[in-house]
């Protein structure tokens, strides 16, 4: 999720880019960096209160603040970094994770408060279709990953299992779901510092992490 890749996706196209434009939009910064550090942080108080951190009653509510003042509010800034460097994957994912994290907010700001008159008993299988809408969107940014190096594929790869997982857990209402779906929440949210401390060291001259090859690179040979 780089000015490279971008450029590369240009060049797809059969339009080559001089070497000054693609410097010029390197110096313009890379906004995957930040959205990284805020996917990654609100990814990680997630995943903790769902290994039980917090009683399951509660454990929506506590993640709010930093799911809508910290990640949501971040990758908005991000995606619109993202789109105004002509980034169109990564202000795609940006503004998808925005979304994603915004409209969670929403959901359980709204059942709490009872803004949308949504009987007790159907509130599972809200959540699970809110759930599962969600995975099908991440399951269709995991693939166009599967071109990009092979850290960004798993991110989203978890991030596909642990939305499933927990979309299950809240129409079973099952405790051991929601701490499988927390495992891997927490495997994503690992992930993407992972992914984040490699563009920021190179962001400041130092030398970028090793992201892996990208997973269709095994099937070309």
């Amino acid at each position: 999720m780089t000015v490279q890749a971008e450029a590369a996706d240009s060049n797809s196209q059969g339009e080559v880019q001089p070497a000054e434009s693609v410097q010029v939009a390197h110096l313009a910064g890379n906004p995957a960096v930040l959205g990284l550090l805020v996917f990654a942080t609100g990814s990680l108080v997630l995943g903790i209160s769902l290994l039980g951190n917090v009683p399951l009653a509660v454990q929506p509510g506590t993640v709010q603040p930093i799911v809508y003042a910290g990640t949501g509010l971040g990758l908005v800034i991000t995606t619109i970094w993202a789109a105004s460097l002509q980034q169109t994957f990564v202000a795609t994912i940006l503004g998808a994770f925005a979304g994603f994290w915004l409209s969670y907010a929403a959901m359980v700001l709204g059942l709490t408060h009872n803004w949308y008159a949504i009987p007790a008993a159907d509130i599972p299988h809200t959540l699970g279709q809110f759930l599962i809408g969600w995975d099908a969107a991440i399951f269709m940014l995991f693939l166009v990953t599967l071109l990009l190096p092979l850290v960004y594929s798993l991110i989203l790869g978890a991030g596909t299992v642990g939305v499933a997982l927990l979309a299950v857990a809240v129409m079973g209402t099952s405790s051991g779901m929601y701490r499988a779906g927390g495992v891997f929440v927490m495997i994503f949210a690992i992930l993407g510092f992972y992914a984040y401390l490699s563009g920021a060291l190179e962001s400041v001259g130092g030398k970028a992490l090793p992201l892996g090859k990208p997973v269709v690179s095994f099937f070309s040979k």
